[in-house]
């Protein structure tokens, strides 16, 4: 199966089309958080050109659901159904941070991967591969000190990973000690190609998202909505 996977979660936008699980053409690009439409598309055709493929030749759209960067998810869904629309490939939304775990399935440790969120807070989940992705601890946007609280309690290591986790590592080896591996990911993660491969495994059991109900899975609110909800408050 040929599958093109998008994530557009943080300031590099991803893409990659697969076949079988094998990389075929990959491309990232530094938007900065600057994400539009146009730039995606422009990106999608060059990536189907450098194959001489066309889109209609692929076998299903997966896309980075989130969480992350507000713009990005939005823009990153926003093409995907749209190019779903115009062929009627079959669209699959995957997690950010399934993607980030997913990177490091061979590691034989619980799997924390960290995506920066605002106001000091961080998007993370606890993760063990067994025969697929096992969530150990759910979703959640905190800060960095209820992360560890929770993450101190579990008994096996665990190896944190994600963009920037210097800005982290003095508390984090404070607190946690020996029982953490801490790596820091290159920018491109989560990443086009393993987006594309975990809707891979989606497709593969005949599983496919309703482009009309699909949303982004943003775990916080925006700030928008913040002050939205404080003025109806006051």
């Amino acid at each position: 199966m040929k599958i093109l996977g998008i994530d557009t979660s943080t300031r590099i936008s991803s893409l990659a089309i697969i076949e079988n699980e094998e990389i075929v053409v990959e491309l990232n690009i530094n938007s900065n958080y600057k994400k539009t439409s146009s730039i995606l598309v422009l990106a999608i055709q060059d990536l189907l050109k450098r194959v001489d493929w066309k889109l209609d030749e692929l076998d299903g759209l997966a896309v980075s659901l989130g969480p992350g960067s507000f713009t990005g998810l939005r823009v990153g869904l926003g093409v995907v159904k749209g190019l779903s629309y115009a062929t009627s490939l079959p669209v699959v939304g995957v997690n950010s941070l399934d993607v980030l775990a997913y990177s490091w399935k061979e590691a034989p440790f619980l799997i924390c991967p960290l995506l920066e969120c605002k106001k000091g807070e961080l998007f993370y989940g606890v993760f063990k591969y067994l025969h697929g992705l096992e969530k150990i601890i759910d979703y959640k946007c905190e800060s960095l000190d209820r992360l560890l609280m929770k993450i101190s309690v579990l008994k096996e290591k665990i190896l944190i990973i994600g963009e920037r986790i210097e800005n982290y590592r003095t508390q984090i080896e404070k607190e946690l000690s020996q029982k953490v591996i801490l790596i820091e990911t290159s920018p491109y993660f989560p990443g086009g190609a393993n987006v594309a491969r975990l809707g891979l495994e989606r497709l593969k059991k005949g599983e496919k998202d309703d482009i009309f109900t699909m949303i982004p899975f943003y775990l916080r609110k925006s700030q928008a909505e913040v002050v939205w909800e404080k003025r109806k408050e006051s």
